[in-house]
This record gives structure tokens, sequence and C-alpha cells, in this order.
């Protein structure tokens, strides 16, 4: 990007963001977040699997949180930097899959399964202090008032494709 802002003055910002999760997220791909999965065993009446310990964390941030951001780097004045766009804290996830099986109303037990090699990261953090002081960004929704919404757009999605 730098070099082609050398050679042809093409202004760039980048935003890098974290763990997006929300409506219109893939429920039926290959790569399908792990969300979505509980969520697919929830309704199965299967228990929902968790690699080692459930204490990985990861920093998840609601989609219209990432609209926002962008919408605020497109109105900015910087160019030529990067950002971090997540919530800025860490959930573990244990604690995800508790909230998950709250939300919904599930008694499923939790079942843990030995670590897998495919994905050894320990923990995901953003620092987002610099979006917070030059783009003005903080996240507006909480974890817990995106699930609620993507928990409801899921459901109304999966009715309709029946």
């Amino acid at each position: 990007m730098r070099a082609y802002n050398d050679m042809y003055n093409l202004n760039y910002l980048v935003l890098r963001y974290f763990n997006v999760y929300g409506p219109r997220m893939d429920l039926h791909g290959v790569y399908t977040e792990v969300m979505v999965r509980w969520l697919d065993c929830i309704d199965r009446g299967t228990p929902p699997v968790i690699f080692v310990d459930g204490k990985q964390t990861m920093d998840f941030i609601y989609v219209e949180d990432v609209a926002f951001a962008n919408i605020l780097a497109l109105k900015s004045d910087i160019r030529e930097d990067v950002f971090n766009i997540g919530s800025g804290s860490e959930t573990s996830l244990i604690e995800l899959l508790n909230m998950i099986l709250r939300l919904t109303g599930s008694s499923l037990k939790i079942e843990f399964r030995e670590e897998r090699k495919i994905n050894p990261v320990r923990r995901r953090l953003s620092n987002t202090e610099k979006a917070e002081k030059m783009l003005k960004f903080k996240p507006r929704f909480t974890l817990e008032e995106g699930l609620k919404k993507l928990i409801e757009w899921r459901n109304k999605n999966l009715a309709v494709d029946l």
C-alpha cells in the first residue's frame, strides 16, 4: 500500500478487524464461526464442544461496530495509518459459550476435548487506544447485546431456509 501510495499518490487507511460476528454471518460454510457451530449444537440438543479448557480468549467485535469504524475512517482526514478494530476486551471461550447457553435457555453440558493443532493461539486481544484517540472509535454494542441480535437473526434466517 505504501508503494502504491508512493507510485500513484493513492491514499490509504488500514482497519485491522478482530473477531467480527453478527447478522449475515455464514451459517453453512466450512469456516463457520464457533458461535454458529455452538448454536447448531444447541438446536440439535447435542453438547457443544470446547477444545482444551476453554480459557483461550478472543476479542469479539459486533458487525455494526465494524461498519461504524469504517464510516469514521472514511470521514477522517487521517492517511497512511493502521488501526485495530476490536472491542479492546477479551472473552474466554468458556465465558462465551456459557453466555450463549444462557441466552438460548439451554441446559446442555459442555463437552471438553483434546487440543487441536489447527489454531493453537491462546489469547487474542486488540489494542484499540489508537482508534479511540484518532478516529474516536468506541464499540457501541456489548458482547451480550450483539449475541442477542445474532441469535435473533439466525433464528429468523433458519426459519426461512426450512
